[in-house]
């Protein structure tokens, strides 16, 4: 399959509440209606709860409000975007993702920034959009079209990380969930029908051992997921240097696109590797961190 194609001619995934995360807040329950006279002590209580129902009201609106705004975003990118406003795309497409981002969303955005040219931001959307959803072709053909043409290949990755990263943090927490929903169901029936698991018993020792070993596996990805150091470079040529300063000899330049491994920071410099084992020191502006 052509690379190429489906950066060119997907088209944009703009189911209404694809992109956005629009968080509901509970309905607040009317309060029974109280008989006779109110004490004190209830008036509180009742002012206290319309309080709370007020508040309650004004987040929920406050939420909507901002969820039809971030929809109209994404609408209007989505717009600029065929229209071949791609910088103007990019622009909206990082507001609408304020309240909230989706595969899609990150998708869109890699698109517009590579369109606009450029490579580094839209790797960085791209890779953003992997971890959401990393089995995505169309984003896996994108992103290794845009290193190809930044001429560029990422730092090699250990086998435990390769193979984490198979599935996203929210399937691997599905799974650790399901494990220990099945183990504590089957405790479960073990306490009303203690008889029906007796003189079997890899009947709990195996779902433990699943249990465990999925909490395990999830809690290795969490801590890949949280500590994931790669930056992008996002100028044309940005200057790496020996040391954190900006009086600091010039060690070599990185293009645009080029993907490290981020070491350490100290003030406005990161401590960077690239896929050559090049190390040096380069200003946070001119790169874009994977983790902002």
């Amino acid at each position: 399959m052509n690379p190429r194609r489906p950066l060119l001619n997907r088209q944009f995934k703009s189911v209404p509440h694809a992109p956005l995360v629009v968080l509901r807040s509970p309905s607040p329950q009317p309060s029974p209606a109280g008989r006779g006279r109110c004490s004190i002590r209830g008036r509180g209580s009742t002012i206290t709860r319309l309080g709370q129902a007020l508040g309650l009201l004004a987040a929920a609106l406050l939420l909507a409000g901002s969820s039809a705004a971030s929809e109209a975003q994404f609408e209007e990118a989505n717009r600029l975007y065929e229209t071949g406003q791609f910088a103007e795309a990019a622009t909206l497409y990082r507001a609408a993702g304020t309240n909230g981002v989706s595969a899609n969303l990150l998708f869109n955005l890699g698109n517009a920034h590579f369109k606009a040219g450029q490579l580094g931001r839209a790797m960085a959307a791209y890779h953003r959009s992997l971890r959401l959803d990393p089995r995505n072709p169309e984003t896996q053909a994108n992103l290794r079209f845009a290193r190809e043409q930044a001429n560029t290949q990422p730092p090699a990755l250990p086998l435990r990380q390769r193979w984490l990263r198979k599935l996203s943090l929210g399937e691997w927490t599905a799974l650790a969930s399901a494990a220990i929903t099945l183990l504590l169901l089957l405790l479960a029936a073990r306490q009303l029908k203690p008889g029906a698991f007796e003189g079997n018993p890899s009947w709990i020792r195996l779902p433990a051992l699943g249990a465990l070993a999925a909490a395990l596996l999830l809690a290795l990805a969490a801590s890949d997921h949280f500590s994931d150091s790669r930056a992008f470079v996002i100028e044309a040529k940005a200057v790496v240097r020996n040391g954190p300063l900006e009086e600091s000899p010039e060690s070599f330049k990185a293009t645009d696109g080029t993907e490290l491994l981020v070491h350490d920071r100290k003030g406005d410099f990161l401590e960077i590797e690239t896929a050559l084992g090049q190390k040096g020191w380069i200003h946070s502006g001119n790169v874009e961190l994977l983790l902002p």
